[in-house]
This record gives C-alpha cells, sequence and structure tokens, in this order.
C-alpha cells in the first residue's frame, strides 16, 4: 500500500513539473480579423469569458470582496476592449462588439450604483479613485474612436470631469486627493493625472501647466526610495506607507503616459527594488528590497515575498517600459501557475473564481495584442536546470519503491 501511494504521488509530482515546462513556452494565437493584421486571440477568449461575468453580476459580486471592486473590474474590462479597438477593422464584428461592450462598462462606471460607492461631497467630488478611473477610461475610450464617431454628450462630459479634476489638484495643498474622507492613495491621484493627459491629446492642450504643476509636487512627496508612496497623509501629501510593489506596478503603467521622461528613472528604481526571482522565474515583490513584508487587501496573496497583484501587473508594466523578456517571463510564469482553462472561445484562469483577476491578466496581455513578445533567450534556463534535477530525483525514488525486498539469510 505504501508503494502504491509513493509511485502515485511521485507520478503526480512529475505530471506537474512536466505541465509547468510546457506552459512556460507558451505563446498566443494570433489570428486575423477579416483579413485585417493578427489579434491575439487569447485575450478575445478572456474578454468573452469575463462579458459573461459581468452581465451576470460579478461586478456587484467583487464589490463584495474589494473596496472598489465594481468599478476596477469595469474600467479594466472597458480598457482591455480599448486596447483591441484601434486594431480591428470598423466592419468586423468583434469591431462592433468591442463599442458595445466598453460603452456597456462606461455606463455602469458612470451609474449610480457605481457612485453610491463613494463621496460626493469630497472636495473632488466622489474622490480620486471615482473621478480618476472613470475619467481615464471615458478618455481612453474616446480617443480610440475616429473624431466623427465620438458621441458630443460623452465628450462634454469627459471634459467636465477634467476640469473638475484639474480644480482639484490646482486647489490642493497635496498632489493626492483623497479617495475617501480621510484617506489618500497616491496610484489614484496619478490616474487624474493620466486623465488630463489624455484630455490634452484628445482636445486642444489646456492641462500642460497643471501637469507640471503636479509633478512638481510629487517630487516632493516621493519616500525614502524615492519612489512614489503607496499611502499619504490626507491633505499634507505626507508619506504615510511607503511604495509597494501592488501600486507601484499599477500606477507606473499611468505615470509613463503623463510624462515618459519623468516615468523612466521611477521605472528604474521599482526594477532594482521590486523584481526578484524564484526558483529561475520572475516576479514582483509586494514589499521592497530590504523591508518588512506586508499583505493585505492591496497586495493580494504574497507567496514567498512575491505579490500576486504586483506580478499580474507589473507584466504589463515591464512590457510598457521595454523590458520585454521580463514581461515574457511573467506572463507566462501565469500561463504555468494561474490554473488557465479553456471552454470554447473563452479562456479564465484560477478556476474562473476571481473575475477582477482575469481582468488584470486580459489587460496586461492587451498591450501591443498584434505583435508577439519577444525575450532574451535562456530566461527560462534556471527553471529547466531544476526541473531536470528534480526529475532524476524522482527517478531515482520511482527506482528505489520498486526494489524487492531481499530475504533474510536465515529465512
Amino acid at each position: 500500500m505504501f508503494r502504491a501511494i509513493a509511485r502515485f504521488l511521485l507520478a503526480s509530482a512529475l505530471v506537474v513539473l512536466t505541465y509547468l515546462n510546457w506552459q512556460l513556452l507558451y505563446t498566443p494565437l494570433l489570428e486575423p480579423v477579416q483579413g485585417s493584421a493578427a489579434i491575439n486571440q487569447d485575450v478575445v477568449a478572456q474578454l468573452q469569458h469575463l462579458q459573461g461575468r459581468l452581465h451576470n453580476g460579478a461586478g456587484a459580486q467583487m464589490q463584495e470582496l474589494y473596496p472598489e471592486g465594481f468599478v476596477y473590474l469595469n474600467a479594466l474590462y472597458a480598457l482591455t476592449w480599448t486596447e483591441l479597438l484601434p486594431h480591428l477593422p470598423p466592419a468586423s464584428a468583434l469591431h462592433q462588439q468591442a463599442r458595445r461592450e466598453t460603452e456597456w462598462a462606461l455606463r455602469e462606471i458612470q451609474s449610480p450604483t457605481a457612485q453610491s460607492i463613494f463621496e460626493p461631497e469630497l472636495p473632488l467630488s466622489y474622490g480620486a479613485f471615482y473621478q480618476g478611473w472613470s475619467a481615464y477610461c471615458l478618455g481612453r475610450y474616446l480617443h480610440a474612436l475616429p473624431p466623427a464617431q465620438r458621441d458630443t454628450a460623452a465628450v462634454r462630459r469627459f471634459k467636465q470631469q477634467c476640469a473638475l479634476i484639474a480644480t482639484a489638484l490646482h486647489n490642493s495643498s497635496s498632489p493626492f486627493p483623497e479617495s475617501y474622507s480621510g484617506a489618500a492613495w497616491p496610484a489614484d491621484g496619478v490616474m487624474c493625472a493620466a486623465a488630463l493627459a489624455w484630455h490634452d491629446r484628445l482636445a486642444p492642450p489646456q492641462y500642460h501647466g497643471v501637469l507640471q504643476q503636479w509633478l512638481g509636487a510629487v517630487s516632493s512627496r516621493l519616500d525614502a526610495h524615492q519612489l512614489i508612496p503607496h499611502e499619504v497623509e490626507a491633505g499634507s501629501g505626507a508619506v504615510r506607507t511607503p511604495a509597494r510593489g501592488s501600486s507601484q506596478s499599477q500606477l507606473l503603467n499611468f505615470l509613463v503616459e503623463i510624462d515618459s521622461a519623468y516615468a523612466r528613472p521611477h521605472f528604474q528604481r521599482y526594477r532594482a527594488l521590486f523584481l526578484t526571482s524564484r526558483l529561475g522565474l520572475p516576479g514582483i515583490r509586494e514589499s521592497a528590497r530590504g523591508t518588512a513584508a506586508t499583505e493585505d487587501i492591496d497586495s493580494g496573496p504574497v507567496i514567498w515575498g512575491v505579490g500576486g497583484a504586483a506580478s499580474l501587473v507589473g507584466r504589463r508594466t515591464m512590457q510598457r517600459f521595454g523590458d520585454t523578456t521580463t514581461a515574457l517571463g511573467l506572463r507566462n510564469s501565469i500561463e504555468a501557475f494561474g490554473l488557465p482553462w479553456h471552454n470554447d472561445n473563452r479562456k479564465s484562469y484560477l478556476l474562473g473564481q476571481l473575475p477582477v483577476a482575469d481582468a488584470f491578466i486580459a489587460w496586461g496581455n492587451a498591450v501591443a495584442p498584434q505583435q508577439q513578445l519577444r525575450a532574451a533567450a535562456g530566461w527560462r534556463t534556471s527553471f529547466q536546470l531544476l526541473s531536470g534535477a528534480v526529475t532524476l530525483c524522482i527517478v531515482g525514488l520511482w527506482r528505489l519503491t520498486n526494489r524487492k525486498k531481499q530475504p533474510s539469510p536465515d529465512a
């Protein structure tokens, strides 16, 4: 009986090891859409899965788990479709679906249900998180459309939101407006500034001065590592919690759109302090190298110091800043350990039980959806060598379980 159990465990370990190594070879399928440039079909499959979940109440479900789950999920869903739009033929069914679903998600974000989560009486009405994500998603969508196809009411609403944001940033003593009464997270302030940056791409530039003033204020409130903090004191902007992997991975995606020259050294410091390796595979730490470990609702699960949220979003961050080897390593590690599942034309992760994780993965994979990622040769070699060593151990233990007990000489 013992031998049977041992063999089962050894065989299972070998299957898992083979599966992980196979998944690390993952390459997404790129196929043309009605004769146009090829599009990442895995992202499309992820969006098809998310569409079913969102239209069946996933936003409300995520709100029960996360303080901003409803808006977060709809925003990431809208942004992922928006990434695909410029690469889809206007006459294609997929293009029409992308527009329809993005507009549906934007209506959800602008709905009374979404607004009821936040506080309208704040200096920036409904707070920096809501106004930042809401305006940013709308601005990105409008920018993805030809001018003649932009809804005038949506353009007007976007400009009104940007005006509110600009006034709040100009009048505030801190570059990071409150998201809730007495609580301010700099990543939300970055979203607000990013919305203004997209305004000036969409319409005649109006907020360059506000953004330069904002960047100057940000520079005066960095943490000890010269990074944007995770949490600050409301009103003053003084550091309450230094930079963490989850918020850095997120905000750098938007800081680069505000001022790429300003963002580049921030990315380099982030990479030096948070990028790590486990078993030869890349991961993003939740806590900066040399600081105490932390884990909470923002970080998601932290395993061996590697943050779940930091790594999921860090996959996109690395690609945005040109580190395609790390981006591919993170992407394929997610494919290896994230339990991806294909069902018809849909794809989900983690058994489809956490739509916000699916949304973050889809958003990360939607960067340049018409191109294959390229990585330096040998990025997975350390893991493969370790796998080979473990396989040899498994084979050796298997042989031991097959050895017959020798009879005693006195028998």
